[in-house]
């Protein structure tokens, strides 16, 4: 029986959580489910009709309460147009909007926490069923009170999305080989200081090295100075925004990201899928991907000097960088968005059964079972 979705997402610009969200809808779309895409609108907004995604323009701003009443009524009308079976809000104005339209029609709401980190987290917890993107994500929610009988893993997976294919294509700019590339939101959690102080440490060792920092946002002229203080500033380059991280990760390495937390880290995925050595911190989403060193190489956040020493030595050593790069590709079919749309139609099901009662939820069963790390 098909399913009617609807997403509840600010804008569909760039982002972790929107590129999730997105290919989630085309996905979603492709198994022959009834989906709307509520948003701002932005960028891939062609890219979710050409698969089949219907759009829908929602204003989702809390800034005040005249403006989260439009929004809470134009929800409301939306709802009532297109009767979806499940709401699923993926930002926290989305929650919020999605929880009083939910509770004003008897739809259920799943949330998806995509930013544990931000001080507003707490408010995906008006789900029906919340989901966290790791199992490490879980244990954290649940620490913080987040109820273990309402929250589901669904481990994040963008391999093979209907985004990716997208985006293939030449690369726009050509770099320097060999690279090391970070690519992030220049922010502090983000770690990219301790990379640009690791890799000043170990650049001595290998001369032919560059390290490219890719990506925007409120560090990036404290970066730049730091860059510019380094005994190998010529050898640091910064890019800026990137359209396309596939585009620029085939071209590296070795990709780092060294996060002071991070739920998931698509860019570890793209990184691993492109064939890159990679380096992460010991957190969250990073560490489970890697697998405890299994799939590439961990180090505690906030050690540039352990960065460092991790970087030295595959800069340094062609086996070990061979040996990296190899061992990132493995175990990828996982991450595949196939197999995490399957987990949330799951999550999908037991929001409809714990909202309208098991009759109603048998006649709207998707044929799964239940969703990875519950």
């Amino acid at each position: 029986m098909t399913l009617s979705v609807l997403h509840l997402v600010n804008h569909c610009e760039r982002g972790g959580n929107v590129h999730l969200a997105v290919d989630l809808a085309c996905e979603q779309a492709r198994r022959g489910h009834r989906v709307v895409f509520a948003s701002a609108g932005g960028r891939f907004a062609p890219l979710l009709e050409r698969s089949g995604v219907r759009l829908a323009r929602l204003e989702q701003s809390l800034r005040s309460p005249v403006r989260a009443a439009r929004a809470a009524v134009a929800l409301v009308s939306l709802c009532r147009r297109d009767r979806p079976d499940v709401l699923h809000a993926h930002m926290m104005s989305g929650a919020v909007l999605g929880r009083l339209a939910a509770t004003a029609l008897g739809i259920p709401l799943v949330t998806t926490v995509h930013n544990s980190f931000d001080r507003h987290a707490w408010l995906m917890r008006l789900g029906d069923r919340v989901v966290a993107v790791s199992r490490s994500e879980r244990q954290l929610l649940l620490a913080r009170g987040f109820p273990p009988e309402r929250l589901d893993v669904v481990v994040n997976g963008t391999l093979g999305s209907a985004r990716a294919a997208q985006e293939a294509g030449p690369p726009p700019i050509r770099l320097p080989r060999p690279s090391i590339t970070t690519l992030s939101g220049l922010e502090r959690r983000k770690g990219v200081h301790d990379v640009i102080e690791a890799f000043g440490q170990a650049a001595a060792s290998a001369p032919g090295w560059q390290l490219i920092v890719g990506g925007d946002g409120p560090e990036r002229q404290a970066l730049e100075r730091q860059a510019a203080r380094s005994s190998c500033s010529d050898r640091i380059a910064f890019i800026g925004h990137v359209e396309t991280p596939r585009q620029v990760l085939d071209q590296s390495d070795i990709f780092v990201l060294a996060s002071a937390a991070e739920p998931f880290g698509l860019g570890i995925l793209e990184a691993r899928e492109a064939g890159c050595a990679v380096i992460g911190t010991r957190v969250g989403g990073i560490a489970e991907q890697l697998d405890r060193d299994r799939f590439g190489t961990t180090v505690p956040p906030g050690r540039p000097d352990l960065l460092g020493g991790a970087l030295r030595r595959l800069m340094t050593d062609p086996v070990a960088l061979a040996d990296g790069r190899r061992r990132a590709q493995q175990g990828l079919a996982y991450y595949r968005v196939d197999r995490m749309a399957g987990d949330y139609l799951a999550v999908y099901e037991a929001a409809i059964r714990s909202r309208r009662g098991p009759a109603r939820a048998a006649g709207a069963s998707l044929g799964t079972s239940s969703a990875t790390g519950k």
